[in-house]
């Protein structure tokens, strides 16, 4: 089994496929820096809701939370040396989906209103930190929910054991984005809607 999957991957590669599987490494992380440059005002749109109001702050939803890089990171790097056509489709997914919120980031800007996180446990003070390293813009819709769905389907088609815990933890992150008030429920559900209909639109133009 490891070496069929290992057929499957980045170390099998020749050509085009190599080149193009190798360029999406840049790609990805240069697309993720441009979102500092969007995260700032003025909002156009606020998207809070009675049932945003009623959520509580559940501190220990911070570890999901901040778990997104990290999740993305292993995940990527696992696609690319086992199954490189997963990691491609996963890798134009994001980027794709990457753009597309930073048009809404630019021209339909949002805004988030965070509560005071006065806790004095470990996980209040990750909230904290959160709020204090991204500011309280770029929210619809969630990156958080649309990566960490986009990965979660992808790990679906490599391997549905894999995916199945795969889609817990992206459950988890996705919860934790209204948890920890950095969205709203609007912002995860275009995230939600985002994800599922790129991940669908390059899953079939990469098989065809």
């Amino acid at each position: 089994m490891a070496t069929t999957w290992s057929r499957r991957g980045v170390l099998a590669e020749r050509g085009w496929g190599l080149a193009v599987s190798l360029l999406l490494i840049p790609a990805i992380l240069g697309t993720n820096l441009i979102y500092d440059g969007l995260n700032h005002g003025p909002n156009r749109v606020f998207l809070r809701t009675p049932l945003d109001e009623a959520l509580p702050v559940v501190p220990i939803f911070a570890i999901p939370y901040v778990s997104l890089i990290p999740y993305i990171g292993v995940s990527l790097v696992a696609f690319l040396f086992f199954r490189i056509r997963v990691y491609r489709s996963a890798a134009i997914t994001m980027i794709v989906v990457w753009f597309i919120s930073y048009a809404f980031y630019f021209f339909l800007q949002s805004y988030i209103a965070r509560p005071p996180v006065t806790g004095t446990d470990p996980f209040s003070g990750m909230i904290r930190s959160v709020y204090a390293s991204d500011q309280p813009f770029n929210d619809f819709p969630s990156l958080h929910t649309s990566l960490s769905t986009i990965i979660a389907i992808h790990w679906w088609r490599a391997d549905r054991r894999a995916g199945i815990a795969a889609v817990i933890w992206t459950a988890l992150i996705v919860m934790s984005t209204v948890l920890i008030k950095q969205h709203y429920l609007a912002d995860v559900a275009g995230g939600l809607v985002l994800a599922g209909v790129t991940s669908w639109a390059v899953i079939r133009a990469t098989r065809a």
